[in-house]
């Protein structure tokens, strides 16, 4: 299956140190028009911290640390947000911790 990602909403903080956004990534494909998923992400001094949920994004930046969540670089990332399509899923390019 081939996918897309789209930004569907992005605040930063007011002293821009970190972004808060909802990543949508969906498919492109005509066998498979209507799968999509979104994941919930900061993004802070060069890495993107991605959530399955709101509540585990809040959890978090509260200060729980075993909370699911998956790491992703700045570069490693814009290379799949920049490209035509991804071939498969974004969740599948992610490792997730809850360490």
């Amino acid at each position: 299956m081939k996918t897309k990602l789209k930004t569907a909403h992005e605040e930063a903080y007011s002293d821009n140190s970190k972004t808060l956004g909802v990543l949508i990534n969906y498919s492109i494909d005509t066998e498979q028009p209507d799968w999509k998923e979104s994941f919930i992400y900061i993004f802070n001094n060069g890495t993107y911290i991605f959530f399955d949920t709101i509540t585990n994004m809040f959890n978090y930046l509260v200060g729980e640390r075993k909370i699911k969540r998956a790491y992703m670089s700045e570069d490693d990332f814009d290379l799949y947000y920049d490209t035509d399509f991804i071939d498969g899923q974004f969740n599948g390019l992610l490792v997730w911790t809850d360490n």
